[in-house]
């Protein structure tokens, strides 16, 4: 009763006193405090980076989507066209849906470079955080906090590579692709396959390593220490190449709005879109009336004619037909050739690296000069044979009647009432020759525009070439800035092995992909992992000696039948992955929020 009392009386106590003087917390609570306050921010922090780079990655996939869409109407609608301008529409459609394809591909490059920035420097600050935590808590709270991002790194991996085939699977639908760069494109894919499982067996070796050791927890503890700072400088220096391939990456970006803002780019597109099958203004703006002198350039993989005598691939070409049936093709402008160039590199011991960058020769949209007279001389001889002829025929009946209201004035006996009537038909034959001279002007004015555009794309052909020049230079220099960055990952990845099998050495619980195993079963584990690893190397090669040997034909069928496979196989994995992200999140907020009670 007495201890009843005595409680009642301390709490009334610390009431009454809690009231009337200072409630600071003590510093070393505060820290706790904060310290706690720390991690959670860096852990939601994190968590909210995944999110947004998933929800980016979503993002691109739905454009890529609308893309393709695009593409396929404005197919259709060239296949459905009914004049020769309403497939040049269609064929410009095309073209941009093509342009929005190969943006994103380059987006998606860009962005997951910049996330893996992000998400170094916010792994950092968790690891900041959890210093100020007590032996105990880094211990328990960096191992689930690892297995969190390692789990995490998968699936976004996994998510960015989908995107990634996806891509190349809408550059092959959409034309993008030539059969040669398609091998190529499948060659590479299967070196990426080797790579990553050279990577695959190095990592799982440096497990095996740690666990043959066998090392007793405070000896593994002590090293963990030292192999901990090692990845941290590792992290340090893929940041520094991440950092220096965005800035490679922004740089070949903005080589290309460059290349895109040229002048000359602007009037190749008015070429080789037809845009001036319609009259333009003084201004040069388009009227919407129809220049029907005009001469329709086609481009060789748009035309169903088969491939003509004197044009080429990607080149625009027109063609004439004389009085006798024979049909002449002339090539008058280059068209987007492009050339993909692959480069290997050794990013790791035994690992080699294959990336292909693209390079835009200098002929790049070039104009072929007698290919300019000859199209411009058939364009003036159409307006001299519709708007001339139609002109001299209006000045031949002017005169004509003309001469006969003068034979009619000369006449011994007048007829003023027929004067009369024959005076009166010619205020309309003026009309008419007014008329017909206004379109003669109007057609010789449009021939003029023609003229301009490729006498300024013939002035402005230095500073194009330069140009061009100089977005080959920032692409293959975007290229060898991912090779630094894979060195730098396949480092770094490779002392996280090592680091996760130590933590789970001093843990004394080895976790791998959501399974817990002794050290005999995670050695057993990972010897079947370079087993699988293995085989999956000899297949790939396998698979290059075979595309290195077939024939082009039926290759873009073939690697489309394959992206759609792999794209489907890998969506299929993407539930488990989302569930070993969820497993181990829920594990590291458990643990996190036990911490901080």
């Amino acid at each position: 009763m007495k201890k009843m009392i005595l409680l009642v009386s301390m709490l009334a106590g610390v009431m009454t006193f809690s009231g009337c003087v200072d409630d600071k917390e003590s510093a070393s609570v505060t820290a706790v405090r904060e310290a706690k306050a720390a991690q959670l921010n860096a852990l939601a922090a994190y968590s909210n980076a995944q999110a947004a780079a998933q929800q980016a990655i979503a993002d691109t996939e739905n454009a890529l989507r609308e893309a393709k869409v695009a593409y396929e109407t404005a197919k259709a609608a060239e296949k459905q066209a009914q004049t020769e301008i309403a497939k040049a529409q269609a064929q410009q459609a095309m073209a941009a849906a093509q342009n929005e394809i190969q943006r994103l591909a380059n987006e998606l490059e860009i962005m997951a470079i910049e996330h893996q920035i992000a998400m170094l420097d916010l792994q950092a600050r968790y690891e900041t955080a959890l210093k100020n935590a007590d032996d105990q808590s880094q211990q328990l709270l960096g191992g689930l906090y690892m297995a969190y991002q390692t789990a995490a790194t998968n699936l976004l991996d996994a998510q960015q590579e989908i995107a990634r085939k996806k891509i190349e699977l809408a550059k092959l639908q959409a034309g993008l692709v030539n059969s040669d760069e398609t091998s190529q494109m499948l060659i590479n894919d299967q070196k990426r396959i080797i790579a990553n499982n050279e990577q695959q067996i190095a990592e799982w070796t440096a497990m095996i390593e740690v666990f043959e050791a066998q090392k007793a927890p405070e000896e593994a503890k002590a090293e963990l220490v030292t192999e901990k700072a090692a990845l941290s400088q590792l992290a340090q220096d893929q940041k520094k190449a991440l950092t220096a391939a965005n800035k490679a990456g922004q740089e070949m970006g903005e080589a290309w709005s460059d290349v895109r803002d040229q002048k000359y780019s602007d009037l190749a597109q008015d070429v080789y879109s037809n845009g001036f099958a319609y009259l333009v203004d003084e201004d040069g703006n388009n009227t919407g009336v129809s220049f029907n002198d005009y001469i329709l350039l086609n481009s060789y993989e748009a035309t169903s004619l088969g491939k003509p005598v004197e044009a080429t691939v990607d080149t625009y070409w027109f063609s004439i037909t004389d009085d006798k049936g024979n049909t002449t093709y002339t090539a008058v402008m280059n068209g987007m050739i492009r050339k993909d160039v692959s480069k290997t590199e050794t990013v790791a011991p035994g690992v080699e690296s294959t990336k292909t960058y693209t390079a835009y020769p200098t002929a790049y949209y070039q104009l072929n000069a007698d290919g300019v007279k000859a199209y411009i001389a058939a364009i003036k001889a159409n307006v001299e044979k519709n708007e001339g002829k139609a002109l001299e025929d209006a000045q031949k009946a002017l005169a004509a009647q003309q001469k006969v209201v003068a034979d009619l004035e000369k006449a011994e006996i007048k007829d003023e009432a027929a004067i009369e009537n024959a005076k009166s038909l010619l205020p309309g034959l003026q009309t008419d020759v007014n008329t017909a001279q206004a379109a003669l002007d109007k057609a010789n004015a449009q021939v003029a525009a023609i003229q301009t555009t490729f006498d300024t794309m013939a002035a402005e052909a230095a500073n194009w070439e330069a140009t061009i020049k100089a977005y080959n230079a920032a692409s293959e220099a975007y290229c060898d800035a991912q090779f630094a960055v894979d060195k730098a990952y396949d480092a770094y990845t490779l002392q996280n092995k090592k680091v996760l099998a130590l933590q789970a050495v001093v843990d004394g619980q080895i976790m791998i992909d959501g399974n817990e195993y002794t050290i005999d079963g995670a050695i057993a584990y990972a010897e079947r992992k370079i087993e699988m690893a293995n085989r999956i190397i000899m297949f790939a090669k396998q698979e290059i000696v075979g595309l290195e040997s077939a024939n082009s034909g039926g290759v873009t069928d073939l690697a489309i039948e394959k992206l759609e496979a792999e794209i489907e196989i890998l969506e299929a994995e993407l539930p488990a992955l989302e569930k070993i992200v969820a497993d181990t999140k829920a594990a590291l907020d458990a643990a996190t929020a036990a911490q901080a009670e």
